[in-house]
């Protein structure tokens, strides 16, 4: 049935050519379990745009042997829940319910996986949710921010192309168009599952094996095939400073780094602890320098995004138009004693010690251990228990993250993004002269 190692926290390739991760734990009362679609908006072109995250509603509105009701009606007598969300590179489903409803919650999941139909009506209906969902976006600053940055560092790529398409280009899919996706990049795609708790291992890989056959990945991880699939629209980042109006009230500040890629596993860990001391926590630089110091802000932190082929860091804050000469002074001043000085032995402990406890934390929910398994996979790094990840942390130096500040960040080519109601011309002239050395 299976090539490769045996059942675990290993992959294994099913005679389908699906990727299965298992992380049995006997003593549990409850599973996760979650199937992943290797395709997203990055694969779409501007003619579909959004048929990805529309055929993601679809699963969940009928099989040929359930309704829409059905599944959920099914999910909630079982005290679990199902979910999913698109990406712009893949699409998660997946659930968490007790370990006595395991094969039931499966079956269902299979079933969505392999025999979703697309009826007219209900096309239709999750038509209008989707363009209401949308909206809903657009009316969030954050969100509507998020887009226009992507789009500001990667202008005019499908990296950048949002997720979920605009409602006019929802309004031009064709039911067809999105059921022929579904077949094939969900039906046939490339596909991992991965599954934490108390289940039968089993029955659990002979159900995934049942499935039709699909694409196959490596059991190395699906960044390199990923890669290699987009290797024609390679990311192209573009420096310098952007400024983007918008109607919302407050200005939000992006101060972007392109990462150099690949990056490893012991870097990974080690950007991680410069991102805790820097923004990710509240005694970290930038939370005490712009809000508790200075109270600039309400909204800062910061942090990192990775796809398969390309990677930056992320220095966020937001603030009314009167604060934003101080907030862009005080962001500049850290992060450039961050590169010249470096960090201190004590925030580094304190960074170290803060990601330990939320991997403890994180290791005592269900949910978390099955998305690290596919983390894992999709980067091509080992299946680490918490412990050995632990060790590994506490390992990290402030001289690696030295190294790392010079070597993995791109400095020359960082990236600055003002996003808001607008500024005046001297106040642009103002962070030009800060941002542009």
């Amino acid at each position: 049935m299976t090539t490769g190692p045996q059942p675990g926290i290993s992959p294994v390739k099913l005679r389908n050519g699906v990727i299965l991760i298992t992380e049995p734990i006997v003593t549990g009362k409850t599973a996760a379990i979650g199937f992943w679609f290797y395709t997203g908006s990055r694969a779409e072109c501007d003619a579909n745009r959004g048929v990805t995250h529309f055929t993601e509603h679809m699963l969940f509105k009928g099989t040929t042997t359930r309704t829409a009701f059905d599944i959920a009606c099914a999910f909630d007598r079982m005290g679990g829940y199902i979910n999913a969300y698109t990406e712009r590179e893949d699409v998660c489903v997946y659930c968490v319910v007790p370990s006595l409803k395991v094969q039931e919650a499966l079956t269902i999941l299979c079933d969505m996986a392999e025999n979703a139909v697309f009826d007219r009506e209900e096309f239709e209906r999750e038509r209008k949710v989707v363009e209401s969902e949308i909206l809903t976006s657009a009316d969030d600053p954050e969100d509507s921010a998020l887009d226009a940055v992507e789009n500001a560092v990667w202008p005019h790529q499908k990296i950048s192309a949002s997720i979920s398409g605009t409602v006019e280009q929802v309004k031009a899919l064709r039911q067809e168009d999105v059921s022929s996706w579904y077949k094939d990049h969900f039906v046939h795609g490339r596909m991992c599952v991965c599954a934490a708790g108390c289940f039968d291992q089993k029955a659990l890989e002979e159900r995934i094996a049942a499935l039709p056959q699909h694409e196959e990945l490596p059991l190395e991880g699906a960044d390199k095939v990923l890669a290699a699939f987009y290797a024609d629209q390679r990311p192209v980042w573009k420096s310098g400073i952007s400024f983007i109006k918008s109607s919302f009230r407050q200005e939000q500040f992006f101060l972007l780094y392109p990462l150099r890629f690949p990056v490893d596993e012991r870097t990974y860990y080690t950007l991680a602890v410069m991102n805790a001391l820097t923004g990710d926590t509240m005694s970290s630089r930038l939370f005490q320098t712009l809000r508790e110091k200075g109270g600039w802000c309400y909204s800062v932190y910061s942090y990192s995004s990775f796809y398969a082929d390309t990677a930056c860091w992320c220095a966020y804050a937001s603030s009314a138009k009167r604060s934003s000469g101080r907030i862009l002074t005080d962001l500049h001043s850290e992060m450039k004693k961050l590169f010249e000085n470096g960090v201190s032995e004590d925030e580094v402990d304190a960074a170290r010690e803060h990601l330990c406890g939320e991997e403890l934390m994180a290791d005592s929910d269900i949910e978390n251990r099955m998305k690290f398994l596919e983390r894992c996979y999709d980067s091509g790094y080992g299946f680490a228990p918490v412990d050995e990840r632990i060790e590994l942390i506490r390992s990290v130096t402030k001289h690696d993250i030295r190294h790392c500040l010079h070597e993995l960040f791109d400095v020359e080519n960082k990236a600055l993004v003002v996003y808001g109601p607008g500024l005046s011309l001297k106040e642009k002239k103002d962070i030009i002269t800060i941002y542009g050395r």
